[in-house]
């Protein structure tokens, strides 16, 4: 296994991918009070957990991607339109797409915990990031440079 071929984009697009997922599955996106009694959910959890669930597997599928491009170049997978970056810009796109499925299905903002709203945030960094990285612009240091 040769980390070296691992980019400093690589890592900040599979960290905030990763982050993402952890979000999804731990933090709490509905904070639900009745009297002394509270529970939290997070997004895998019922309402709709199965959109929580898809977005997770949007993001390990995108994280999988990323690793064995870098770390087992010889392995060939599949690439929509010939390429990995597009590859991944779908699969982010695809997990975005499930995040934003869950919210839309069930908007309550005055019980939607803080994991909704760092998961918004992480969100809308997944796309942007991978539309950059799709579209040859380095996502580390100076942002107007093409790779």
């Amino acid at each position: 296994m040769n980390l070296e071929r691992v980019s400093r984009d690589d890592w900040i697009l599979g960290g905030i991918t990763l982050l993402l997922v952890i979000d999804l599955l731990f933090l709490p996106w509905f904070s639900i009070s009745l009297g002394p009694f509270s529970a939290s959910l997070t997004a895998t959890d019922a309402p709709d957990g199965a959109l929580g669930i898809l977005a997770v597997l949007g993001g390990v599928l995108l994280i999988a991607d990323l690793a064995m491009e870098r770390l087992s170049p010889q392995t060939t997978l599949p690439a929509i339109n010939g390429s990995r970056t597009q590859t991944r810009f779908v699969l982010a796109g695809v997990t975005a797409l499930f995040v934003v499925l869950k919210f839309v299905f069930n908007i309550h903002f005055s019980d939607f915990g803080f994991g909704f709203y760092l998961a918004v945030i992480l969100t809308i960094a997944l796309v942007y990031l991978a539309l950059q990285v799709r579209n040859g612009m380095s996502i580390a240091g100076l942002g107007g440079i093409r790779r």
